[in-house]
């Protein structure tokens, strides 16, 4: 992990402190290239299904909305991600700064790691 200063570091929480930035970190980092939104929202919400053991509680398009308007453009100010607007595409860009305290989160949000979709 990258040394962090205190302000940086305070950045990086804030970040973190949301579940959909989290859970579009998690995906980013298994996946090796870019990923559409609609794709990654409806990751979410199957996630947030799973994480509750519900039907999922929010509609994919609900939460494409949040990652668009919101989630994904603050990961994309932190410059953690490469978000095209108009192609609807994130790339994860600094993983570096997120990558120790994600394997902690996951773990906390009982997000289970696997293999990266062919």
């Amino acid at each position: 992990m990258a040394e962090q200063n205190p302000s940086r570091l305070t950045e990086t929480f804030d970040l973190l402190t949301h579940p959909y930035r989290r859970y579009a970190l998690y995906y980013l980092t298994r996946e090796s290239e870019t990923v559409s939104i609609d794709t990654l929202a409806a990751a979410i919400a199957t996630w947030d299904g799973d994480h509750t053991g519900t039907e999922p509680s929010t509609d994919s398009r609900d939460v494409e909305a949040a990652l668009h308007h919101a989630h994904i453009p603050k990961l994309a100010d932190a410059g953690i991600v490469l978000f095209d607007v108009n192609g609807g595409t994130i790339e994860l860009e600094e993983p570096d700064r997120v990558e120790g305290f994600l394997e902690d989160t996951a773990r906390t949000d009982g997000y289970v790691q696997t293999a990266a979709s062919d």
